[in-house]
């Protein structure tokens, strides 16, 4: 069994929001932590002042998540203490030649004995739009030791900010930090939810940019009127419908990964937070009934374990824009209560195994 503490720090002063996250952690192995971008960078220095030798990784929050509720700019921190074995390292210069650096990758895998029950858990910067180039470079390594990944994009409170990610200290914007996580007592298990069902609504994107995340044709057309007229909107409400309530699901084999839209350009395009391939298979999404989709996940997830010892959540943005609006996050963050300990995030992206995608919640339950 994985003895964890989560510690919370709420006032405005940060020495004082720092002592009360961290008063009960005795002898860390692994810190992960979570805060808003302003307040980032000062806790990120008390964390590896306090506690230098363990590992210690988080990124920037658009908001904190445990089950007492979402805040945003509060210090919120998992400290694993006894039952896991943690390598961690740095993927840099993700936004050109992240390939350079997969050796560090290869370094804290060597570190294990064996790699059974072992996850890789990772933060990549949000604003760089390179989550799919690093899942690219670190699963060529995982996939040789079976090992599953889930991550997630580092975000900010405001809109637009700067975002980080951290690791022992230091404080980057343009890399993906990693920690390797073996659980010594059970297993660990990767799970994904996803509020949308198809429109029934099938497209094919045939001219896209990249490097950029932009669809600019879909079915040999322009985006934006193809998606308009899919809904019966003008063109120029488009907008604000596509990001909260229809996303794009990029089909996969059996899966359906989201993207979720960034903007309307020049009424014929369409920006998104992930890469959409040319050639790919596209659904038009819609809403289904959350509630009763987080009492299926979470109904499944208990019955895959006699007993969880903690759990790492990963909420879009997008979902937090919708619970929020709705009145739902109270209910969210405490029906999760229900796995026992968790922290979680609210995200730009999130990230299983080597799909980036969006509007999706990403959580990892460790026996």
């Amino acid at each position: 069994m994985i003895d964890v503490k989560v510690g919370r720090g709420f006032s405005d002063n940060l020495e004082e929001a720092f002592e009360e996250a961290t008063k009960d952690f005795i002898k860390p192995k692994l810190l992960i932590y979570y805060t808003s971008e302003d307040r980032f960078k000062p806790f990120s220095k008390m964390l590896q002042k306090k506690f230098n030798n363990c590992i210690i990784i988080g990124n920037s929050a658009h908001r904190e998540i445990c089950k007492y509720g979402f805040t945003s700019g509060a210090l919120l921190v998992m400290d694993f203490e006894d039952g896991i074995e943690c390598h961690a390292g740095i993927i840099k210069n993700v936004n050109k030649y992240p390939i350079k650096y997969v050796g560090n990758m290869q370094k804290a895998l060597d570190k294990f004995e064996n790699t059974e029950n072992t996850i890789c858990f990772e933060f990549c910067i949000g604003t760089a739009n390179s989550e799919e180039k690093v899942l690219s470079t670190i699963t060529s390594v995982l996939k040789s030791y079976n090992i599953p990944l889930a991550g997630g994009s580092s975000a900010a409170s405001q809109q637009p900010g700067t975002t980080y990610v951290g690791l022992n200290g230091e404080i980057y914007d343009n890399e993906c930090v990693f920690v390797l996580i073996k659980n010594l007592g059970g297993r660990v298990k990767i799970y994904r939810e996803n509020i949308f069902k198809s429109t029934g609504k099938i497209f094919t994107a045939t001219r896209v940019d990249l490097k950029n995340r932009i669809v600019h044709e879909l079915d040999g057309k322009p985006a934006a009127e193809i998606l308009a007229d899919a809904l019966n909107v003008p063109v120029n409400e488009l907008e604000s419908l596509l990001f909260l309530y229809h996303p794009l699901g990029r089909v996969v084999g059996n899966n359906v990964y989201i993207s979720t839209s960034s903007k309307v350009i020049d009424n014929k395009s369409v920006s998104y937070f992930s890469r959409v391939y040319t050639n790919c298979q596209v659904l038009l999404l819609e809403r289904e009934d959350y509630k009763k989709v987080l009492n299926s996940t979470i109904s499944k997830i208990l019955s895959d374990f006699e007993h969880i010892s903690c759990s790492l959540v990963i909420n879009c943005m997008a979902r937090t824009a919708i619970f929020e609006k709705e009145n739902f996050a109270g209910d969210f963050s405490r029906k999760l209560g229900e796995l026992g300990n968790y922290i979680g995030y609210s995200s730009y992206g999130e990230q299983m195994n080597d799909q980036h995608f969006n509007q999706t919640m990403v959580l990892c339950a460790f026996e």
